[in-house]
């Protein structure tokens, strides 16, 4: 749909434009952002009803009314009444001879009392604002009829009573003050008594005014005020059209105060009432004081009533689409996750359902209009852009099952489901907890929203069981049930220690040239996220450009070096794991004839002796094994394996004769067994250990290095145990158990600081492998 509508959307945004270059300012767009508000003129109706607004104000202009009259508009929530008022003023406006008309809206007013005042207050100032004596006089009229029905005279006249006993305190008072004056040469008191003296003549003057006026409004027949008020009216020249709005969102009370006051006031000549409304909301209320009947009552106020045309859903779903497309459609792409298929799936199963009217489209696309820019960068969204739009709809329509989603994670996303996991039928029950959340009307929509989200969930509400092997195209589309993707859905934010997909794309971008790469990469080391960029590496090889291997192969040749001693930490998955599957996949995406020159060359330019020795070892068929499975795939032809080994060999001796250069690699221990495999003897890389430890610093240095650190669980434990150990065959192969053992004797761990953790540990060892104490038997 996103599709077909962006030429559409084209069309429409350079209308806007040229309109409101016509008109001489710049119109702001605003996105759509909170825009659940009703057209203003006839020009932003998409649903047609102008015609009917204007038959309606035909018959509001053309009554010639000795008596009021009450008609309503009908409809629901969000169905479109206020909007359908809009149209129906505009054309009583264009109207040479059309009805006058107030907008009145009770919902702004407090209790009931108050909003009975408030009517009857703007509806006499509309009818003075022409400010002639004939326009005053009846809006003095209609607030004297107004005071007694709402009960506004008793308290005036009251006021009037209290100003004569302000007066005659005042008088008192001043009489005081100048007969404390007489006799003393007091000029302040006297300039006072002469003050309240005024005030207190004005405060008599006032309070008989008050009087006066209460008297006209509470003592008055009220039948006589009324005639009067009706005279005034029938001089109008054209009925008063009062629209009341909102009526649906009152309190129940309110409700009935108010059509209370429009029952009695209905025929007032020239005044007509257009009630707006939900019939429901309006008969419940009026239940209590119709005897179950609000219809019943409702009928006797309301003498003709115009129902909201229908719209089909249909036009709603239309007019969402091409909202939809001027928002989201620069990020319906292929690298954003989108497909036809699938958004017209989604759409219709998932999103459509739940767009009953107008009201529930405004209040998506502002949701969408809020949270776009959350997930955009230029044309890069963050994340798959049909999920993003099915997760709005969630937070919009159904938001305790969208926060649920969060909460339950482990359970949406299958984490830690492993073959044989026996906890399928708790995730079932589980699954359809989720679906309780909403209401029953809604189930079957959630329950296929949370499949389209969510496959490896599936299962649990009767369909597919999917293979492990579909999680790398999931992560690829930037789907919210692949693990790296789903807190960004949620969290509105790349998570710390995470490369953005922005990033990651300028970070591809880069590739193009040396210098370029060059500063990425030292950006993003700077930054922290090394880590991160070769997970991304190892799950998006598909993405990373053939076209600038030249450059590229190198540089993953030297990220990959900088994590070789990472495999500690955790060999099945590990920023260095990452970092040399990501490099092996990428280079059989090399063109075979330029492949193994590629390989040697980003060997010689880096010297990543550590994943060279892995691209080397996974293409050399003297390492397979005999009983090793599958079939053999080398990246590297065999005479690129032996010319690898031999560039490998000269690298390595030339670290081994520069100083201190070998002993600070981190990943030491494999380089020397790869140094002895592919030397052929082991002497080599013994000699040069031999050297290495000559000193009490070199063979402190040596022991951290040949220290393996990781970590065990015992039963019960909530937390890992760090623990480090040494291999009984590595140090027996380089220096000697023997050896090893008078060297450990003859320091004083505490002397190296740096090295004490490694000298104790070791030295622990070897008394476990000699016998001089019991060990546990994982030191080797």
């Amino acid at each position: 749909m996103i599709g077909l509508l962006v030429r559409l959307s084209a069309w429409r945004a350079r209308r806007r434009a040229r309109l409101s270059a016509e008109a001489g300012k710049a119109e702001p767009l605003d996105g759509g952002i909170g825009a659940d508000m009703p057209i203003r003129t006839a020009s932003e109706d998409r649903l047609r009803r102008a015609d009917f607004a204007g038959r309606i104000a035909g018959v509001l202009s053309e009554l010639s009314l000795r008596e009021g009259r009450v008609f309503a508009i009908r409809g629901g929530w969000g169905f479109g009444k206020s909007s359908l008022k809009n149209l129906i003023t505009e054309r009583l406006n264009a109207k040479s001879n059309g009805a006058d008309w107030l907008d009145f809206n009770p919902w702004q007013w407090g209790d009931g009392n108050a909003i009975a005042r408030a009517l009857f207050g703007q509806i006499a100032d509309h009818l003075g604002g022409a400010h002639s004596k004939a326009a005053l006089a009846r809006a003095e009229a209609l607030r004297r009829y107004g005071a007694i029905l709402t009960g506004a005279a008793a308290p005036i006249k009251e006021a009037g009573g209290s100003n004569h006993l302000v007066s005659a305190v005042l008088t008192n008072a001043s009489v005081i003050a100048i007969a404390s004056a007489i006799g003393f040469n007091l000029p302040t008191v006297a300039k006072v008594a002469v003050v309240l003296a005024v005030l207190s003549v004005g405060m008599s003057l006032l309070g008989r005014a008050f009087s006066h006026l209460g008297h006209d409004h509470a003592n008055d027949p009220l039948d006589k005020v009324r005639e009067a008020l009706e005279g005034r009216l029938r001089e109008l020249d054209r009925p008063l059209v009062v629209f009341v709005d909102d009526i649906d969102r009152l309190e129940p009370e309110q409700i009935r105060m108010l059509l209370r006051q429009v029952k009695v006031n209905a025929n007032l000549p020239n005044i007509v009432f257009v009630l707006l409304f939900q019939p429901s909301i309006v008969e419940r209320a009026l239940d209590p004081v119709a005897d179950g009947d609000g219809r019943a009552f409702l009928e006797k106020v309301v003498q003709t009533s115009f129902d909201l045309p229908a719209v089909p859903v249909s036009i709603v779903h239309r007019i969402f689409g091409e909202e939809l497309s001027e928002l989201a459609a620069p990020y319906a792409t292929e690298a954003n996750g989108f497909s036809q298929t699938r958004w017209g799936n989604a759409f219709i199963g998932c999103i459509q359902p739940l767009l009953r009217n107008m009201r529930d489209a405004r209040r998506l696309i502002s949701s969408v209009a809020v949270h776009i820019p959350l997930q955009a960068a230029g044309d890069v969204f963050e994340v798959n852009i049909i999920d993003f739009l099915l997760l709005e709809a969630l937070r919009v329509f159904e938001p305790d099952l969208h926060e649920a989603m969060f909460r339950e994670r482990e359970l949406v996303l299958q984490k830690g489901r492993f073959p044989g996991y026996g906890g399928r039928d708790a995730d079932k029950a589980a699954a359809e907890r989720l679906l309780d959340i909403v209401s029953e009307e809604r189930r079957v929509v959630a329950r296929d929203t949370l499949k389209e989200l969510f496959p490896p969930l599936e299962w649990a509400y009767g369909g597919t069981n999917y293979a492990d092997s579909f999680h790398s195209s999931w992560l690829a589309a930037k789907r919210v049930c692949s693990p790296r993707y789903f807190p960004r859905y949620f969290e509105l934010q790349t998570a710390a220690g995470e490369m953005s997909e922005r990033r990651f794309v300028a970070f591809l971008a880069a590739t193009a040239t040396e210098d370029r790469f060059a500063a990425a990469i030292a950006e993003v080391e700077a930054d922290g996220l090394l880590a991160s960029l070769v997970a991304r590496f190892d799950e998006s090889v598909e993405r990373l450009p053939v076209e600038n291997a030249a450059v590229l192969l190198p540089g993953m040749f030297a990220i990959a070096q900088k994590l070789a001693g990472g495999r500690d930490v955790d060999p099945f998955n590990s920023p260095w794991l990452s970092a040399w599957r990501a490099t092996s996949w990428f280079l059989k995406r090399i063109p075979e004839e330029t492949r193994g020159g590629r390989a040697l060359d980003a060997l010689q330019r880096t010297r990543a002796l550590s994943v060279a020795a892995i691209l080397i070892h996974l293409s050399d068929p003297a390492d397979r094994k005999e009983d090793e499975g599958g079939a053999f795939d080398p990246a590297l032809d065999l005479d690129t394996v032996e010319a690898m080994k031999a560039e490998w060999l000269r690298l390595m001796r030339g670290y081994a004769a520069d100083g201190d250069a070998l002993i600070r690699e981190p990943d030491l221990m494999p380089l020397l067994y790869r140094w002895r495999d592919y030397a052929g003897l082991l002497d080599e890389p013994r000699e040069w250990v031999a050297g290495a430890i000559q000193t009490d610093k070199g063979f402190a240095t040596m022991a951290t290095r040949m220290m393996s650190r990781g970590t065990s669980h015992s039963w019960g434990d909530r937390v890992a145990t760090l623990r480090n150990s040494f291999n009984r065959a590595t140090i027996e192969d380089f220096i000697g158990i023997n050896v090893a053992k008078a060297r450990s004797d003859a320091l004083d761990p505490a002397q190296f600081p740096e090295h004490e953790e490694a000298l104790r540990t070791l030295q622990n060892s070897l008394e476990v492998w000699l016998g001089l104490r019991e060990g546990n038997p994982l030191d080797r």
